[in-house]
């Protein structure tokens, strides 16, 4: 009877040993996952303005982030949404915090934002933070054309690097973004958005030396930063390979052009009257943009 009750013992002690290294093996592993994630601190701005009509706002609603990691899209669990901007307000290198959101780390070539954007163009009420709002006080929706279910990418490469944190910003671009639809009227909204490493972003502080030339009252001023060599006349216009845009103040001059990547860019002067394009009136060439300073410009429109 003492031998049967030893062999139970001896092969009970057998059975529980995996169990007890594999408790403790996953113990291990919860330690190192914690330990291989960063934070990812996200900020939101409006580089290019929306000309015409009297549009005082522009305004989104974001009620999601994604981010993608081994060729799947994972739901950001930290960020706290719907969170809503006027996008107006967030020009000339202002912008606003969105949160610090925990991410596996790894190398991230896009993001995927999520917009509370109605399907009907009809239904207002299903959409009553993604609007433009015009100075009579009336407001029209945003209609997304295909859906805004599976989110917008926004292109642009970064690391998240463990126990560290990386500020990045979004820069939501709403001269591409928003397109009047013909004659109906319908304000569609197909986000442009690229992602900048914060730190490692300039910008250029520029000055339109000719400035009294123009009537403000009449005329506007629109500064494109193309990265160097990209320019095309045949897009004037539309200005599409743009990098970002500011808008010139048409009393002092002045323009700030934010969150530009470090390298070489070429600044193209656009004149409008009113909503509508007229001409390209200066190009400047081959501005060096350097990471953590803003480079200063005097841009003569009457040299070209």
């Amino acid at each position: 009877m003492k031998y049967t009750k030893t062999l139970i013992a001896v092969l009970f002690s057998l059975l529980i040993l995996p169990l007890i290294i594999g408790c403790g093996g996953g113990g291990s592993s919860s330690t190192s996952a914690s330990t291989s994630t960063g934070i990812m601190s996200l900020s939101i701005t409006d580089a290019p303005p929306m000309l015409g009509e009297d549009v005082t706002e522009v305004n989104i609603a974001i009620i999601g982030i994604e981010y993608n990691k081994d060729g799947k899209w994972v739901e950001a669990e930290d960020f706290e949404g719907p969170q809503v901007f006027n996008l107006l307000e967030l020009q000339d290198g202002n912008s606003l915090h969105m949160g610090d959101l925990i991410l596996p780390a790894g190398h991230y070539k896009e993001l995927r934002f999520k917009l509370a954007a109605p399907e009907n163009p009809s239904d207002v009420r299903s959409n009553p933070d993604c609007n433009i709002t015009f100075a009579d006080g009336t407001s029209v929706p945003l209609f997304v054309p295909s859906g805004s279910s599976s989110g917008f990418k926004a292109k642009g490469e970064f690391d998240i690097t463990a126990n560290a944190k990386i500020e990045i910003t979004a820069d939501f671009d709403v001269h591409k973004s928003i397109v009047v639809a013909g004659a109906s009227g319908k304000y569609l909204l197909k986000p442009v958005i690229r992602i900048v490493v914060t730190e490692l972003s300039g910008g250029v502080e520029g000055n339109i030396v000719d400035i009294a030339d123009y009537d403000p009252t009449e005329d506007a001023l629109i500064v494109f930063a193309y990265e160097d060599g990209t320019y095309n006349s045949s897009e004037d216009g539309t200005f599409a390979g743009s990098v970002s845009s500011a808008e010139v103040d048409m009393e002092s001059g002045e323009f700030t052009l934010a969150f530009l990547e470090e390298g070489t860019y070429d600044l193209v002067v656009a004149q409008y009257a009113g909503a509508t394009f007229t001409d390209v009136v200066a190009v400047k060439e081959n501005v060096e943009v350097t990471k953590g300073t803003e480079v200063s410009v005097d841009i003569n429109t009457s040299a070209l």
